[in-house]
């Protein structure tokens, strides 16, 4: 029984040193077939292409005017004439009040109005005849109009008018609602052109400038627009420089009041060379990348300018050369390596 132990323990041993010869084997020539053939590499060939960096901002969207349509007086509505959506004239009439409201006090304007005016009229007969002088009459004119402006200005009470020419974009009541003088009742947006409003710390208010390129994405919907303007001190609430932003919605693709992704271009270069961030190592001496020369990796120190996901290349490259994208945990100075495929 011994024995037999004895010999499947040396057939496993045997096996065992078989196993890890042939691992060795394996690795020796793994590392041979590289400084024969090459070791397989992908590369990025230079060429000039476009290059923009824009800074991030999320704001709330809404029109370049907007403007509350408010109650003058309390009471209850009677009519809603405009629904959301519609697009007002200035002084269109939105709702309006019953003429017995208590707050109105029409009939009380509407009785002196007819008196005055009764008044007036029955004067200025006396007047043709000589019987009352001109003075007279003027003092009983000018009562006539200040009761036709009174009234006036009950029937405009009774009648919420749009403040601004423009769509309706939110409506807070309906018919029956009662509300409080003051009150707001819908919002008059002009939505031709919206703005944004957004806060840039102080690293990133050095970088933006009035006029500057701006989008603004929501809902898959991009408008185009302009930095309008930029403030000169910061906010001491918000820590922060306000940014002022103007975008064109002619269309109407964009709702007032929504949220949108604020993009700011701040530096473009139509004939950059590109290289991605992950393939930029540096050590002791700089910031390099790895090249193929012939059928050999060389070190190229570069010069880096604006980045995004990409470095701008200043200094260090040239239209042409092909950069190593992939392969570079095996790629070291002066190795040979084999281009098997590029990444452009």
């Amino acid at each position: 029984m011994k024995s037999k132990l004895l010999i499947l323990l040396v057939l496993a041993l045997i096996l065992f040193l078989g196993c890890a010869k042939q691992e060795k084997a394996e690795s020796r020539n793994m590392e041979q077939i590289h400084a024969e053939e090459g070791i397989p590499v992908k590369v990025i060939v230079m060429q000039p292409q476009e290059f923009a960096v824009e800074l991030p901002f999320t704001a709330t969207v809404s029109g370049l005017r907007q403007s509350a349509a408010a109650a003058m007086i309390g009471g209850r509505i009677e009519k809603v004439l405009v629904k959301v959506g519609d697009y007002m004239m200035k002084d269109q009439v939105m709702f309006e009040f019953p003429e017995d409201a208590p707050a109105g006090q029409l009939t009380q304007a509407q009785s002196a109005y007819e008196l005055a005016e009764a008044t007036y009229n029955r004067m200025k007969n006396l007047f043709a005849k000589g019987g009352i002088s001109k003075q007279d009459l003027e003092g009983v004119e000018m009562q006539y109009k200040v009761s036709a402006a009174n009234l006036d200005a009950v029937q405009q009470m009774l009648k919420v008018r749009a403040p601004i020419e423009g769509y309706v974009t939110s409506i807070n009541v309906r018919e029956t609602d009662g509300v409080h003088a003051e009150d707001v009742l819908a919002f008059v947006s002009q939505t031709k052109q919206m703005k944004a409003r957004i806060w840039a710390a102080e690293d990133e208010v050095c970088l933006i400038g009035s006029g500057q390129k701006a989008t603004v994405t929501w809902n898959n919907t991009t408008l185009m627009g302009k930095v309008s303007e930029v403030a000169i001190s910061m906010d001491r609430e918000h820590n922060a420089f306000g940014v002022e932003l103007i975008f064109d919605n002619a269309k109407n693709l964009c709702k007032s009041g929504v949220i949108g992704d604020v993009r700011i271009l701040t530096y473009t270069n139509e004939t950059a060379l590109l290289v991605p961030r992950k393939n930029v190592m540096n050590d002791e001496k700089g910031v390099f990348v790895y090249v193929v020369e012939g059928d050999i990796a060389a070190k190229r120190y570069i010069k880096v300018g604006h980045k995004n996901s990409n470095f701008e290349i200043l200094e260090g490259l040239n239209s042409g050369d092909r950069v190593i994208s992939e392969g570079l945990n095996l790629v070291y100075e002066n190795a040979k390596v084999k281009v098997v495929a590029d990444s452009n």
